[in-house]
Formats: structure tokens, sequence, C-alpha cells
């Protein structure tokens, strides 16, 4: 399924909610790529927009595999919690994955479209869709006034200026080497984020190093290898090992996964 069509179908399905369909898919239309994105993104402003998304779409057939189940019963009895990034994945009667999630950014909801944009790391994801009004929104010329937005694009001003200084959380790090490997193999132009990225794992590397504590030492070990993988562009390596550290509780297992 191409991506608009896919987006044509979650959107009428969540039509007139306070949600935003944004991320990948929407890219992939924007940027006109063909990457075979079977999975859409969307953010609900509040805590009960979500819960009455996802019954909306339980109603019309979607449905959820055994561990989000799970998941949906746990939200139910016990609420959210005090979890950053709440998420839950339905598929739709024609094959569509949804990942309906409920993020906070800064310690706030997210509660408009441009605060889910501004909220993502590249600036290549800076579009998306205000299903309750039914409007697109295109924020890359606002966000990156002086460039070409369907050139390469820098990672989102925010992001950038700490990201640059290495600071960035622990999950972000780990996280960031695969999701630049992911955009890359997707076919976008990654050259305006590689030297930010690069600049940011170092100087993480020599914090973490820095503070003399035996397990921030490997993570620093980890951001270094990372740096010196997208140097080299070795983007199928770090997709392989990205997958694997995202799984791993141990700062070993990740070492010896990115030997």
């Amino acid at each position: 399924m191409d991506a608009s069509t896919a987006i044509a179908e979650v959107s009428s399905d969540l039509a007139g909610l306070p949600v935003f369909l944004a991320g990948s898919l929407v890219a992939e239309e924007a940027y006109g790529l063909s990457n075979a994105h079977d999975d859409a993104d969307v953010f609900c402003s509040t805590e009960p927009s979500l819960f009455v998304s996802v019954t909306t779409l339980l109603s019309k057939g979607y449905t959820f595999g055994e561990r989000f189940e799970r998941v949906w019963y746990r939200w139910i009895r016990y609420g959210f919690k005090k979890w950053h990034t709440n998420s839950i994945k339905l598929t739709s009667p024609s094959g569509i994955e949804v990942n309906m999630v409920f993020k906070l950014q800064d310690g706030h909801p997210t509660t408009s479209l441009s605060q889910v944009l501004e909220s993502f790391d590249f600036g290549l994801l800076g579009v998306g869709y205000d299903l309750e009004t039914g409007t697109y929104r295109d924020q890359r010329s606002f966000l990156f006034p002086h460039l070409d937005i369907n050139g390469p694009l820098p990672l989102m001003f925010n992001k950038r200026v700490n990201w640059k200084k290495g600071m960035f959380s622990q999950y972000n790090g780990l996280r960031e080497m695969g999701r630049y490997a992911k955009y890359t193999q997707y076919g976008y132009d990654m050259s305006a984020v590689k030297g930010d990225l690069l600049e940011g794992y170092w100087n993480g590397a020599a914090y973490a190093h820095s503070t003399g504590d035996e397990e921030k030492g490997k993570l620093g070990t980890i951001y270094e290898t990372a740096a010196l993988l997208i140097e080299d562009d070795e983007i199928d390596t770090l997709l392989v090992h990205s997958k694997e550290i995202l799984y791993m509780d141990s700062l070993d297992e990740i070492m010896e996964a990115l030997e």
C-alpha cells in the first residue's frame, strides 16, 4: 500500500479527533519516496484522546496482538503512571499497523501538530496531518527558512543544540545511531545530520569517560564506536547492531554487539 492510500485510510478512521498523523509515513509521501511503510504514527493530544481514539479504531475492526492487549488492559486498570512516552499498536482490517502515541515533551503533552513535529529529531519529519481539522501542514520552510526544504535537512533546532554538546539521554544516545541508519536506508540524504551526530557522540563519549564511573565508561565506548561506524558509512552494521542494542539491558552485551 502506498503512503497516500494508507494516510487516507487512517485519516478517515480518526477524522474529527484531536490527534495528529506524522512521522515516517507522512515524510515518505512528502518526499515522493517508496519505502514500503506498513505503519502509521498517530500522536494524541491528551490521555483521554488516546483512549477515545483507540476505542474508535477497535469499533472499526482494528485489532491488537496479544502483547498490546496486555498493554491496553494495564492502561485501563492502572493508567500511564509516569512514562515519558506511551504507545500501543493496532492493525487495521486492511493490514496497516497504527501506532497510537501519547508523549510528553519538556514535561508537557504535545497538544498541537506543531509541537509534535518539533519534538522529532530530524528536520525531514516536519510534515503532518491534523486529523481534527483535516488539514495537512508543512513546517519545513518555517523551521529552516534559509534551506531548500526538498534537500538535506539538519536536526530540529532544539535537538541540534543539545545533541552537538553531547547533552542527550542514554536512551536517545543508544537509539539515534539506528534511526540515522534507517533513514539513510530509506533513501533520505542525511548529510546535514551526519556531522552533528558525530560531534554529539564524541562529546557524549568524552563526558561519559570523564565521570570515572565504570558503567558510564562503557557507554562512552559505545558512543565512540557508533561515531566511527557513522563516519565510515557502515549503515548495514549500524542497522543490525542498533536492533540488538534496543533489546539489551547490559552495557557489556551492547559493547559485544558492536565489536
